[in-house]
């Protein structure tokens, strides 16, 4: 099995189904262990996700304060993956701004992958990926020049806790698991600059555009 973000041999496991990427520093669940798409679904919705709850307002916070500081109404955002409970939109648009809607099982809007965008937010998404390399390509190529990825997903930090004991893994969704080294690789391979405003909130801007070929 390859990493599924740098395309690596995975040779070290360090679960009954991670893989610790030893290029990216990534982990990588066994793609076997994946659920169904109709079990994964079944989990999603599982999920309470009221975008009148304030507990979830606040916990999007970073997000939305962040976008509400670097751009205004006039710009085009993207809530990517925004699940049953698009808040971040919400929150926005209540804000006047202009937010479309995206995800694979609850809103697949194909057309709204067409546009570009200034913003995109991916709050606790990327951790659901199951092929990153393609999923960091495409948001590259929805943005702007200049525009800025927002993703919240936790990063493991090894001096923190035991991997085999993280609570984050323990959701069957979560398929892959980021660290520091490993958006470090997607600023470098994907064409952005990222920076780091926690160890849950990643900002990562376009700086080049991905020149991709077809046979």
């Amino acid at each position: 099995m390859n990493c599924s973000l740098c395309n690596s041999l995975l040779t070290e496991k360090v679960t009954a189904h991670f893989y610790l990427c030893s290029n990216c520093q990534s982990y990588v669940k066994d793609n076997s262990t994946f659920l169904e798409a109709n079990l994964e679904e079944e989990r999603y919705l599982t999920h309470n996700n009221d975008v009148n709850d304030p507990r979830y307002r606040n916990f999007t916070s970073p997000i939305t304060q962040r976008i509400l500081q670097d751009f205004d109404h006039q710009h085009l955002g993207l809530d990517y993956g925004c699940g049953t409970g698009p808040v971040i939109a919400e929150v926005l648009k209540e804000n006047n701004y202009q937010v479309l809607l995206y995800d694979p099982f609850f809103q697949p809007i194909e057309e709204n992958l067409k546009k570009k965008y200034n913003y995109i937010a991916c709050c606790e998404v990327a951790e659901h990926f199951h092929h990153p390399n393609e999923e960091f390509a495409k948001l590259n190529q929805l943005l702007h020049k200049g525009g800025k990825l927002y993703l919240m997903t936790q990063l493991y930090e090894e001096q923190k806790s035991d991997f085999k004991d993280w609570y984050y893994i323990k959701d069957p969704t979560h398929v892959f698991i980021y660290t520091y080294e490993s958006f470090k690789y997607i600023a470098q391979t994907f064409g952005f600059q990222v920076n780091f405003e926690s160890n849950r909130l990643i900002v990562l801007e376009k700086i080049d555009e991905l020149i991709t070929t077809t046979n």
